[in-house]
């Protein structure tokens, strides 16, 4: 029986939720029903690289040099050209398009190229706070477009079905909601190392340590995060704060937490996720929009508590005053109210963790998303008709 070809299309493959669920879902194909490529743009950027890690997963990657994630008509109608041609030299069975700009270069290919069926994911929108009104309604024009040549849309959480739906992209019955997976391996270590992974952090044993772990990019919102801390500080004297990542406000933050001094510690970049979040007694999601938050997942596998911006797929993963505290976006002064009421409760605290770690250990891992999303496939394998005894 011939193996169905699946592209993966994607414009980078920095450090992101993103780029690490393509990422996985290419690695944990099925490799007996799926012939899978990883098809990505240059990566660039302060936000880093996952590409040394799916080099060495023995995942190729398909580079094409035109798709960028900016927009560029020059080069976008060059990558338009190049994508139709090898989707037809490939014959690929399946593309599976990765956020928005990827998804609506890669879906116009697909259809010139006539492949039988094509899924996309977005990742969240970009409906809110990334670009000026009018920029934002003609990508909501371009989604509108790109629906019509898709047979199923991925949305992260249910919610995030009802955003697209409003905006008046694609139908119904396109839209299917699939989680972006974690990988769970490491954070039973990590939290048997709490200890020591805070004193290499130089935080007292008994100080109550905040953080965050994201890009230092406007649409995460850290500004507020970081504004919220000189008055938890304040109330709390035994606060440290953490906040790891980089991006083009990374240096912007810094002045701004300056008066903390040592307090609040910048660490960019760092790959061991895990145990910066089972260190944390609080994490921090102030996004201003976001598709889920993988963070939050995180957070969750490392049994500690959020105090989560209410935007987005966010509300879909937390529950309010069970798993962690939802409070407006671009409000400091609530972020300052949910965190002291946890400093000042230990055992809440530690009851909030501990639920949110029992519901997401069992429920979110990479494997079942993986599962879902091949079963997807298959659906639309049957339903097409697709003849794979070629």
């Amino acid at each position: 029986m011939k193996r169905i070809r699946i592209a993966h299309v994607i414009t980078r493959l920095c450090k992101g939720g993103a780029q690490e669920n393509t990422f996985h879902t290419a690695r944990l194909a099925d490799r007996s029903r799926f012939e899978v490529d990883l098809i990505s743009g240059p990566t660039s950027g302060r936000e880093g690289t996952i590409e040394g890690r799916i080099q060495a997963a023995g995942i190729p990657i398909i580079r094409e040099p035109m798709l960028v994630r900016s927009a560029a008509p020059m080069r976008d109608g060059l990558a338009l050209g190049r994508l139709t041609r090898l989707f037809k030299r490939k014959q690929y069975d399946i593309v599976h398009t990765h956020t928005s700009k990827a998804g609506f270069i890669g879906r116009l290919a697909a259809a010139r190229a006539r492949v039988p069926i094509v899924v996309h994911t977005p990742h969240g929108n970009i409906f809110h706070g990334y670009f000026p009104r009018w920029l934002t309604r003609l990508f909501v024009w371009m989604e509108r477009h790109a629906a019509r040549r898709t047979d199923r849309i991925i949305a992260l959480t249910a919610g995030g079905i009802e955003q697209h739906l409003a905006e008046g992209i694609g139908r119904r019955e396109q839209y299917v909601s699939i989680f972006s997976g974690v990988d769970f391996d490491g954070y039973d270590a990590a939290r048997a190392r709490r200890q020591e992974v805070r004193r290499g952090l130089g935080c007292p044993r008994h100080a109550f340590l905040v953080g965050g772990i994201g890009r230092l990019e406007p649409i995460k919102g850290f500004s507020y995060f970081v504004t919220a801390a000189q008055s938890i500080a304040a109330a709390l004297p035994e606060t440290r704060f953490v906040l790891a990542g980089d991006g083009s406000l990374g240096r912007e933050l810094r002045a701004q937490a300056a008066a903390l001094g040592e307090r609040f510690q910048f660490l960019g970049l760092r790959d061991d996720v895990a145990e910066l979040m089972a260190a944390m007694d609080v994490c921090i999601v102030p996004s201003l929009n976001e598709g889920m938050g993988r963070v939050v997942l995180e957070a969750g596998a490392a049994g500690t508590p959020v105090v989560a911006s209410n935007v987005g797929g966010i509300p879909d993963i937390v529950d309010d005053g069970t798993t962690g505290l939802l409070v407006p976006p671009r409000d400091a002064a609530s972020i300052v109210v949910a965190v002291v009421a946890l400093g000042r409760d230990p055992a809440w605290r530690a009851a909030m963790g501990a639920k949110a770690r029992s519901i997401v250990v069992p429920n979110y891992g990479l494997g079942r998303m993986v599962e879902r999303i091949e079963g997807l496939y298959e659906e639309l394998i049957e339903e097409k008709g697709l003849d794979t005894s070629r």
